[in-house]
């Protein structure tokens, strides 16, 4: 504990009944200027050049976990983790068993911990210093009390299971739907050929491949029925579960979810996890920049060769056939990429998504250095700051994405 001068050692008085019992056992492993401590350095009075550091605090955390006492488990529990941009004044906390030692803890100032009078004595500053972490309730960087905690993080687990789950069984009812209905539509259709066929077999060339031909594929559509009809999702309680009964359940898995969070949960606690959710946003945004940029790309592809073609079918083929079936499949071809390329802007889509993920992620690494900013010297109000400020950049994004909808009047009114 540097800073601190000795104590003059005089006849000990004894144990002031003032304090808790567990102070004593603090103090005989507190090592002060080389030397041991004892019980009765309780009623020794602090001396007056003393100067509480975060290297003082941490040795009476480290002295309280060697005496083994019950009533300071909580507080054993707790490390400081000096961050070096930050003054000797404020440190974060966390608990080894509820939190993680980064920089979005709540940001502890040292004037918080102990507060020195004249008459402070020894005790005083162990008993402070104790009981003001051995509360759980303190706002560290967690704010729910150890119980609260691993309620809550079991919730988030069994949470995140089932809606993965709920997701899963939903994609394979549809799947298993879409397997039975396409054999059901085609099916007629293939017979009604089948009929013609056999009917009238002077229309078809080779009646013995036709009917090969024909009947690979109804057997082809009954394989595919069959899959579907296996593929269905059942429950041993409920039996065969449609679409509607998959995703209702999934919205009752999102309500229940809403409602535990709402109860367990604090504001200071959801915006913890905020920054941790941000990754999973920016790659979101350019995961969606790729499949427009990639869309807009083989359209262009598709644009630039069916010119060329065009070009090229126009100077080869002076006859009206096949050249005048080519030209038509690409002339059809061009107006389609041009109507679909014009109506849903992939390329402006995907630079407005390019943008957002950029300007977030720029966000993000100055909150991660602590540049400004996010400078602050209170890690809180740099992560209330940094929700705003990228909550206001997806505001932002949905808006341009609100303009790419409207016709030319229309954006100009909204702009």
């Amino acid at each position: 504990m540097s800073g601190l001068t000795d104590v003059p050692r005089e006849n000990e008085p004894e144990t002031a009944h003032s304090h808790e019992s567990w102070v004593g056992d603090v103090l005989r492993h507190l090592a002060y200027e080389d030397q041991r401590l004892s019980e009765a350095d309780i009623l020794t009075p602090i001396p007056e050049d003393f100067v509480l550091t975060w290297e003082s605090v941490d040795s009476i955390l480290s002295a309280a976990w060697k005496t083994d006492r019950e009533e300071l488990q909580w507080a054993m529990g707790v490390q400081i983790a000096r961050q070096v941009r930050y003054d000797s004044a404020g440190a974060y906390v966390f608990h080894l068993g509820y939190a993680s030692p980064d920089r979005y803890k709540r940001h502890v100032r040292l004037e918080n911990i102990f507060t020195a009078y004249s008459d402070s004595t020894w005790g005083d500053l162990v008993e402070e210093v104790i009981e003001f972490f051995n509360d759980p309730k303190q706002e560290y960087g967690w704010s729910l009390e150890p119980a609260k905690q691993n309620e809550y993080a079991n919730s988030v687990i069994t949470y995140r299971r089932d809606l993965a789950t709920a997701e899963r069984r939903i994609r394979r009812a549809l799947l298993s739907r879409w397997l039975r209905l396409v054999p059901l539509v085609l099916m007629p259709l293939v017979l009604a050929v089948v009929g013609w066929g056999n009917l009238w077999p002077e229309d078809v060339p080779d009646l013995r491949t036709f009917n090969s031909v024909t009947i690979s594929v109804m057997l082809l559509l009954v394989v595919v029925f069959l899959v579907g009809f296996f593929l269905r999702v059942k429950d041993k309680k409920h039996g065969v579960r449609s679409v509607f009964l998959l995703r209702r359940d999934l919205e009752i898995i999102h309500d229940r979810w809403i409602l535990n969070a709402s109860k367990t949960r604090p504001t200071a606690e959801r915006r913890d996890g905020y920054r941790e959710h941000i990754p999973r946003v920016i790659d979101r945004l350019r995961r969606d920049t790729r499949l427009y940029r990639r869309i807009h790309n083989w359209f262009q592809w598709g644009v630039f060769f069916a010119s060329v073609g065009t070009t090229a079918t126009t100077a080869f083929w002076e006859t009206p056939q096949p050249g005048k079936t080519i030209l038509i499949a690409l002339g059809s071809f061009l107006a389609f990429a041009t109507a679909v390329t014009g109506y849903f802007k992939f390329r402006e889509r995907a630079y407005n998504l390019q943008q957002t993920a950029d300007q977030v992620e720029q966000h993000a690494t100055a909150f991660d250095l602590g540049i400004a900013p996010y400078a602050d010297a209170d890690a809180a109000v740099n992560l209330k700051r940094f929700a705003e400020n990228v909550e206001t950049l997806r505001m932002e994004q949905r808006k341009r994405e609100q303009q790419l909808e409207q016709p030319h009047q229309g954006q100009a009114d909204v702009i």
